[in-house]
C-alpha cells in the first residue's frame, strides 16, 4: 500500500508539473510550425506492399500572403517502382490521379533541393519526390485532396481553409 501510495505521489508530481508542448523542445519558426501542423499522409498498399506515399501541407495556411490565386499544395510523392512519369508526361498517367474536390491540378513543378520550400517538409529522403501543385480557387471551405489508383485504393487527405483532417478509404 505504501509503495502504491509513493508510485502515484510520484506520478502526480511528474504528469502536473508542466505546461510544455512538443514545439517548446525545438526551435523553429512560425511558417515551419503552420506546416507541421498542416502536413497529412496517406498511403496506398498492395498485399502489404507499399506502392504509394503521399504527404502534404497545405501552403495557403502557411504562406497566405505568397498563395492567394489558387489552391497550393506542397507534395511529397514515393511511387513503387519508380513511376515519377506519372508527373512528367504530360500527367497521362492512367493509373494515379490527383484531384481536388474533383478538379484536376492547373500547375504542377518538381523542385530541387534548394528550393526554400523542401525546407518545411520533415520528410527528405532520395526516394519520394517533391512538387509544387497549384489547383484553381475553391469556392468551398472544406478541401478533399484525393491521390487515387484505378485499382487499388484512394488516398483521400481533407483540408479546411481554417483546420485540417485525415482520413482513409
Amino acid at each position: 500500500m505504501k509503495f502504491l501510495s509513493l508510485l502515484a505521489l510520484i506520478m502526480f508530481l511528474f504528469s502536473g508539473c508542466s505546461k510544455t508542448t512538443a514545439f517548446d523542445f525545438f526551435k523553429m519558426d512560425s511558417n515551419y510550425e503552420k506546416a507541421i501542423s498542416n502536413l497529412q499522409t496517406g498511403t496506398i498498399a498492395k498485399s502489404f506492399e507499399t506502392e504509394a506515399i503521399l504527404s502534404s501541407i497545405y501552403l495557403n495556411k502557411v504562406y497566405p500572403d505568397e498563395y492567394r490565386d489558387g489552391e497550393y499544395f506542397f507534395i511529397a510523392l514515393y511511387l513503387a517502382n519508380d513511376k515519377r512519369l506519372f508527373f512528367k508526361s504530360n500527367l497521362s498517367d492512367p493509373q494515379y490521379n490527383l484531384t481536388l474536390n474533383s478538379v484536376n491540378f492547373v500547375d504542377v513543378q518538381e523542385l530541387k533541393s534548394e528550393s526554400k520550400l523542401r525546407s518545411l517538409m520533415p520528410i527528405n529522403n532520395e526516394w519520394n519526390r517533391y512538387y509544387l501543385i497549384k489547383f484553381d480557387t475553391q469556392a468551398r471551405n472544406d478541401l478533399l485532396l484525393k491521390f487515387e489508383n484505378e485499382n487499388l485504393d484512394t488516398i483521400k487527405l481533407e483540408y479546411e481553409k481554417k483546420n485540417s483532417t485525415v482520413t482513409k478509404q
